[in-house]
């Protein structure tokens, strides 16, 4: 049964002296896919500014602006309403040897790599002694939760898989990042998957306020979504934004601005089940 949801993400800074110009990417607008239908987006920006729109190499929409008035506030507000359904999966019975193939290898070498983010840690299991590549993603989306703590504070947006795996302790992005390092050591090409995570009871007309939230695919025949970091379906209440090789590709904001440094920086997301 398809959702129908609203989001609204607000970033605002406030800086400690005139910033006289500054550069800025967002990357918050939800993707069309088979199982996601984008019914409105508005991205505005204060001070105003044009915003463009292209889409980067691994397919996501970014809106991109400056602001040349000197200014000491700047907020960006993405207003979304989307339908969602359950994504429809498709075959999933590839085998060990099929990813060995030579040309799957080419074809998704960017999520075959280690990365800045994404760099090598050491599991205590061995996700390829599973009799199918299938069977090791359910195992690792098992694993995970006992791994790892989910414990906001603990790392930040530039903690690499090894940093939260060695505290055992980290957010959304950190399960992400192991749960990719771990995959790719195997042989199994997985990518990162940034959105929104509606967490309420689901009534219709419900607001709840959230964050951005991250979840893995991995290639087994074919994409198949998880969530590492409640070990829940990726369902309606999953909205897509951006894919990667990791965080750094999908980052909501990024920019820079001539000036003083920034004084205060404030992030707000609400969702609202609609129908």
């Amino acid at each position: 049964m398809a959702w129908r949801l609203s989001v609204t993400h607000s970033t605002s800074f406030q800086y400690e002296s005139e910033v006289s110009a500054s550069f800025n990417e967002a990357r918050m607008t939800p993707v069309n896919t088979p199982d996601q239908f984008v019914i409105s987006h508005d991205l505005k920006v204060n001070p105003f500014s044009t915003v463009f729109s292209y889409k980067d190499y691994f397919g996501t929409e970014v809106k991109a602006f400056d602001v040349q008035t000197p200014h000491t506030y700047l907020e960006i507000v993405s207003q979304s309403l989307v339908e969602t359904n359950i994504p429809a999966l498709g075959n999933l019975n590839a085998s060990w040897d099929d990813l060995q193939s030579d040309v799957l290898k080419n074809d998704l070498r960017e999520y075959l790599s280690f990365t800045e983010l994404v760099n090598p840690i050491t599991p205590p299991f061995e996700l390829r002694l599973q009799d199918t590549p299938l069977d090791a993603i359910h195992f690792l989306n098992k694993a995970m939760r006992e791994q790892i703590t989910y414990l906001p504070g603990s790392t930040n947006v530039y903690s690499p898989a090894s940093e939260a795996w060695e505290k055992r302790a980290g957010v959304c992005q950190d399960f992400t990042h192991a749960s990719l390092s771990i995959l790719r050591e195997a042989g199994i090409p997985a990518r990162y998957v940034s959105g929104y995570l509606y967490n309420g009871s689901g009534e219709i007309g419900e607001q709840v306020i959230g964050e951005s939230h991250s979840w893995v695919e991995a290639w087994v025949g074919h994409w198949l979504p998880f969530d590492p970091t409640n070990g829940n379906p990726v369902a309606e209440d999953h909205i897509l934004v951006a894919r990667g090789r990791d965080y750094h590709d999908v980052s909501p904001l990024k920019g820079i601005f001539s000036g003083g440094r920034s004084r205060k920086i404030e992030v707000t997301v609400s969702l609202t089940r609609i129908a």
